[in-house]
């Protein structure tokens, strides 16, 4: 029985060995796809998923309070967020983003629950971003938000903002996110703008804050 139960537990760690490798290899390594002007652009694959996941780094001399307020401003948004129509900011953290897709596509939109988070150890914030499907938000935020119409929600609008703060004025910015369109938006015509998105977000976020 002692016999039994040890293979059985050799094989139940070899299992998960193979498992994690296997969904290591599934997620490709970031490739840099522009570095310009101070901001680098990464983009990568992601398992199960046509559409690539985009990571933005550039440093800004700002604080870090003037960058979470301006972040967190809604009527800000169509300003700086690449293709960003309108923005609202719901209750218990959830805010509600409208991006503008040509025509003939329909717009698409994200109800999102934001969360932030201070590392005292690493002086770092990250504010987390998560995409909720509509039918399962809270009846009290469903009833927060604009008629559908035409729009279409994304599937997945997944990622992060993260602030390393430094001895320095400046501060290190990684903007990271994935995004699914859902809808009839081919991966290969979204994947186009995956590199726009990352840097007319962070170009514009440092254009808007100079000097501030």
């Amino acid at each position: 029985m002692f016999i039994l139960k040890s293979s059985l537990l050799t094989l139940l760690i070899l299992f998960s060995a193979v498992h994690n490798l296997k969904a290591e290899e599934s997620i490709s390594t970031w490739n840099l796809v522009k570095n310009k002007e101070g901001i680098k652009v990464y983009t990568r694959t992601l398992a199960n998923s046509d559409y690539k996941e985009f990571k933005g780094v550039m440093t800004l001399e700002a604080k870090l309070d003037t960058l979470l307020k301006f972040i967190n401003n809604a009527e800000h948004c169509p300003d700086w967020q690449y293709k960003c129509l309108k923005m609202l900011i719901l209750s218990d953290g959830y805010l509600y983003k409208l991006s503008n897709l040509p025509w003939p596509l329909s717009d698409r939109y994200t109800v999102m629950q934001s969360q932030g988070h201070f590392n005292q150890e690493q002086n770092s914030y990250t504010l987390s971003l998560k995409n909720i499907p509509r039918n399962q938000l809270p009846q009290h935020i469903l009833q927060q938000l604009p008629a559908e119409l035409d729009t279409v929600q994304m599937r997945t609008s997944d990622g992060y903002w993260h602030f390393q703060l430094n001895h320095t004025a400046a501060i290190l910015i990684t903007h990271q996110m994935h995004g699914d369109p859902a809808g009839s938006l081919p991966a290969n015509l979204a994947n186009l703008g995956v590199t726009n998105a990352a840097y007319i977000t962070l170009s514009k976020l440092r254009e808007q804050l100079s000097g501030k």
